[in-house]
């Protein structure tokens, strides 16, 4: 099974909402993961960014915003998509609505190795893998 788990990360100048901030992981398109998992394409609709797969509650003190350790299952050693990816928002809880899209990449997918990395690491990873 590769589960791998993003660290726990703080980001420093946060001048955004101080309560209700959450990171929400989507799935861009549908995948068996080798844990078995399965994941469905998350579903757009008027109201939201549609049915979520993943919701982490952050923590916000001063002008830090502390994201909590992730477990995700890889992408890239799919058993039947192996090309699916995940994409990342900050979510405010209390108006419902995005904040904005995290990250430097709108989506991202995880290789099986290493098992524990960084959000940095994650998107440089995927940006090396750009053509």
């Amino acid at each position: 099974m590769a589960s791998i788990q993003i660290q726990s990360a703080n980001i420093s100048g946060w001048q955004g909402n101080s309560v209700g901030v959450q990171l929400r992981i989507y799935t861009n398109s549908s995948f068996t993961a080798t844990s078995g998992n399965l994941y469905p394409q998350t579903v757009p609709n008027p109201a939201s960014l549609g049915s979520f797969y993943q919701v982490y509650s952050c923590t916000v003190s001063g002008s830090t915003l502390t994201l909590p350790a992730v477990n995700l299952d890889s992408t890239t050693d799919s058993i039947d998509n192996p090309s699916a990816t995940f994409s990342a928002v900050l979510w405010d809880s209390v108006s419902g609505k995005q904040i904005q899209q995290f990250g430097t990449e709108s989506t991202f997918a995880l290789a099986p190795s290493p098992t524990t990395t960084s959000w940095g690491n994650v998107f440089i990873a995927d940006l090396d893998d750009i053509d």
